[in-house]
């Protein structure tokens, strides 16, 4: 349940409520996470609040893309019809597929909530995505609320979006006053919550962690393997504090990174280390003052705490505060689900006082991405 491919479920009574009351209610309901590569659905009996099952599969929309940027583009292009047309087909297919193995009938299903990234949000409602492919990147539209049957967790903004909301009403159940929620995906966003104020920011992450490119033997690496063997390269000093693979390694082909592949790292590492530290900035915090940093999202989940330090990923201080939290996008999709009263409130509040920073207009970006690149 926490990273979305696991059948077991034996975790779920704890981590859903935190010890809260169970909003009860006579049928069942889905948790669905839309994510941009992968879409799980989880159903529920919202009587007891007890899982039942759950299933997942590829995005379908990947014959248009693999990431957002790509899908926005082939909407603007004229098939925004035809992305709607697959994922709803798709979610309809899976719906299915969890309703049969259960023996239940589609009128006992009486509640869906479905968190994703703007993007896959809009792509589901079939909403006209220009606004989010252009300068000033800002949604057209308000998040709806409902769309059809489901509930739609809303957006904060055009690239923080409502998995990141879901993501925060999850990990807020552990209590801590003071803390930042990165979720490392195809996409990366980052949360810093401070005691009620919320301030978000987003930046590119994903191919470069998820190592699809990462060695000729290597393809297809997992983001744990990729950053565990980078920070075994720079421990062991075949690459310099400055990216640079030693010249012999290089030119004998044994090396497992190419040096396009270093950069890419050194670029999508810094990006996301500059932009955790200008959330850490605007909010007049220093890194003392976090009680945690959760690492949510499919890379997220995967890395391992001590290769991060290592490579500059995250700062040494925050080492023994980091802890990874599985697939928070579908966790706090269900916590809403089987209480949403009380969660659909702590929701409007975090949308109310969100402050989102702009990472390519902040003055202090480039000083700390340049910082921020060397090993």
């Amino acid at each position: 349940m926490l990273c979305g491919k696991c059948a077991s479920f034996s975790i779920l009574d704890s981590y859903l409520l935190g010890g809260r009351a169970l909003e009860p209610r006579e049928g069942y309901g889905l948790a669905v996470d839309l994510g941009t590569t992968n879409v799980v659905l989880a159903l529920f009996n919202l009587s007891t609040g007890e899982g039942l099952s759950r299933h997942s599969f590829m995005n379908p929309q990947r014959v248009f893309g693999p990431d957002v940027i790509s899908r926005i583009r082939a909407a603007n292009e004229g098939n925004l019809e035809k992305l709607r047309d697959l994922i709803a087909e798709a979610l309809a297919s899976g719906i299915e597929a969890l309703l049969d193995s259960k023996g239940l009938l589609s009128d006992s299903v009486i509640d869906i909530v479905v968190a994703g990234n703007t993007t896959m949000a809009y792509l589901l409602m079939g909403l006209p995505c220009d606004s989010l492919g252009v300068a000033p990147f800002e949604p057209a539209y308000e998040p709806p609320g409902t769309y059809g049957s489901m509930r739609i967790v809303p957006w904060l903004s055009a690239f923080v979006g409502g998995d990141i909301t879901a993501g925060l009403l999850s990990v807020l159940a552990e209590g801590h006053r003071c803390f930042v929620l990165m979720d490392l995906g195809t996409n990366g966003e980052i949360a810093l919550y401070d005691d009620g104020k919320l301030t978000v920011t987003s930046t590119a992450a994903g191919p470069a962690f998820e190592g699809a490119h990462c060695g000729t033997t290597n393809h297809g690496n997992s983001a744990s393997t990729v950053l565990d063997n980078l920070a075994q390269y720079v421990n062991d000093g075949i690459i310099d504090n400055k990216g640079l693979l030693r010249k012999e390694i290089a030119c004998h082909g044994d090396a497992l990174f190419s040096q396009k592949d270093i950069s890419d790292l050194q670029l999508a590492k810094s990006a996301v280390r500059s932009g955790f530290e200008i959330l850490l900035e605007t909010a007049e915090l220093g890194i003392e003052d976090l009680d945690s940093v959760y690492l949510a999202g499919g890379i997220g989940q995967a890395i391992k705490v001590t290769s991060a330090v290592t490579v500059g990923l995250l700062p040494e201080a925050i080492k023994h505060r980091v802890k990874p939290v599985g697939n928070t996008s579908l966790s706090g999709a269900a916590r809403l689900l089987l209480a949403p009263e009380r969660l659909g409130m702590d929701m409007e509040s975090m949308r109310n006082v969100a402050q989102e920073i702009n990472l390519a207009r902040h003055p202090r970006f480039q000083d700390l991405f340049i910082t921020n690149m060397f090993f």
